[in-house]
């Protein structure tokens, strides 16, 4: 039975866990060939060996996305392990909860660092080898924090919202190319960034974890959680010819979450 991504090539940041590796899971399950990075080296490497167990073709390799050397160089080695390159997620991204008045600037300049540097650096050098291979999918991982501010999360929605004006843009500036340019903007989802979340709220409330998480379950009307696999899927659905006419978009993914 064929897959939604036969025979596609695809590197993915941020992939030894949660949104990350669920994609690499469902892209190699829709028969996608991966190369999973994360400046986790152990963690990407046991997500990647469990792939090859299952049958699939996967590695990995550790990448700090904000070091430009490494970004061209893994890049460009993922391309000749492959033979080139269709679908790259610029998943990798870091978590920051602090009111203004604590919020450091190191800390500001890290998450963007992270979380837009490093998709800007990761798109960059992903380009010349989705031009080589006559077109493809640029894929990044914004959130619900990047259509709606959220008190105390100045710094994580400002990277957020940056992602979509990336997104904008190069789908105008690529469609020449036959490359498109997609995001998914997830709500609250069931990740260690989540319980990152629910851990500084429960500091900034003083309230306990379980208390905390219970008031962040109440701004969606769903009632739950996503799941990494439900995010998965829509990266599956966007990286696919069934998206064909896609680009320039974020597929919202908040189960009608309430900011706040």
């Amino acid at each position: 039975m064929s897959g939604l991504l036969d025979g596609r090539r695809a590197f993915l940041t941020g992939a030894a866990r949660g949104i990350g590796e669920a994609t690499a899971r469902r892209f190699c399950e829709e028969g996608a060939r991966v190369i999973l990075t994360d400046r986790d080296t152990t963690a990407v490497e046991g997500a990647a060996e469990a792939l090859r167990e299952a049958g699939h073709d996967a590695h990995a390799e550790a990448l700090d996305v904000t070091n430009e050397t490494d970004v061209e160089r893994v890049l460009a080695a993922a391309a000749g392990r492959l033979g080139g390159l269709d679908v790259v997620l610029a998943n990798a991204g870091v978590l920051t909860v602090n009111p203004l008045a604590e919020l450091t600037r190191a800390d500001f300049e890290r998450t963007l660092g992270v979380n837009v540097v490093g998709v800007f650096l990761t798109l960059k050098y992903a380009l010349p080898h989705l031009r080589a291979s006559g077109g493809g999918v640029l894929l990044c991982t914004s959130s619900q924090a990047g259509l709606h501010g959220y008190r105390d999360m100045s710094a994580y929605c400002a990277s957020k919202f940056a992602v979509l004006g990336i997104v904008e843009s190069l789908a105008q500036e690529l469609a020449p190319d036959g490359i498109r340019v997609c995001a998914v903007a997830p709500g609250v989802t069931e990740t260690e960034m989540y319980r990152e979340l629910v851990r500084e709220r429960s500091r900034l409330w003083g309230m306990d974890e379980k208390a905390a998480a219970e008031r962040i379950r109440r701004t969606v009307p769903i009632g739950r959680t996503a799941t990494p696999d439900e995010v998965a899927n829509a990266f599956v659905y966007l990286a696919s010819p069934q998206a064909a006419y896609v680009s320039g978009v974020a597929l919202v993914m908040d189960a009608a979450e309430l900011s706040g």
